[in-house]
């Protein structure tokens, strides 16, 4: 019980030493994150009703159970991928306003999307939006969030430490959020089976 309690002091201590060291990024990658998922609910509003419901590859589909499995590794991998950009990004400072848009690109993707299944779907559009797919995707953007800012100090240790705390670091930090973001995705697709949905979002 003492060794756990210590690991989960030490990691919180690390999570918030990160964001203090890099409260600048912080704050510029939440708010141009935020920003662009609101630029997302305009474009769609302004796009209105008309829009097909099919846009930029990201689909509204009907919630089978095949269905839903099947979007349950699609969001998994792009998220997967999005992890492995970042950690690449994440070598090189110049890099950093790069992981920024990749982030702030699926913040945008959820305003969008999240407004067309509104307007093509009603109320099941607004039930499903508003308990599920916007508190399980803002998430998923926290988390992917969290995961670039922590992984942007193990740069500065490698300068630090001559480089061999890195490939340790990463390696639990990819594993920590990668388990995360597996959790976010199967809580989304069995909330999705539970209330039956109709239609599901595929981002």
């Amino acid at each position: 019980m003492k060794n756990n309690s210590r690991r989960f002091f030490f990691v919180k201590d690390f999570l918030l030493e990160s964001l203090r060291e890099n409260r600048i990024k912080t704050i510029i990658i939440f708010s141009f994150s935020l920003a662009m998922f609101i630029i997302g609910i305009i474009v769609a509003i302004t796009a209105g009703p008309s829009s097909p419901d099919n846009i930029f590859g990201f689909a509204l589909k009907e919630g089978t159970f095949k269905i839903i499995t099947s979007s349950f590794f699609s969001r998994l991998l792009s998220l997967i991928v999005i992890f492995a950009l970042l950690c690449l990004l994440s070598f090189c400072k110049y890099l950093f306003p790069i992981g920024v848009l990749l982030i702030a690109y699926r913040a945008y993707l959820l305003g969008l999307n999240i407004c067309f299944m509104i307007i093509l779907y009603g109320l099941s559009g607004v039930i499903l939006s508003l308990f599920i797919i916007i508190p399980c995707h803002i998430l998923a953007i926290l988390i992917l969030c969290l995961f670039y800012i922590l992984i942007l100090r193990t740069r500065k240790d490698y300068c630090n430490f001559g480089g061999y705390r890195l490939p340790k670091q990463r390696s639990v930090l990819f594993l920590f959020f990668f388990l995360s973001i597996f959790l976010v995705c199967l809580i989304e697709s069995l909330l999705l089976l539970l209330l039956s949905a109709n239609v599901i979002l595929v981002i």
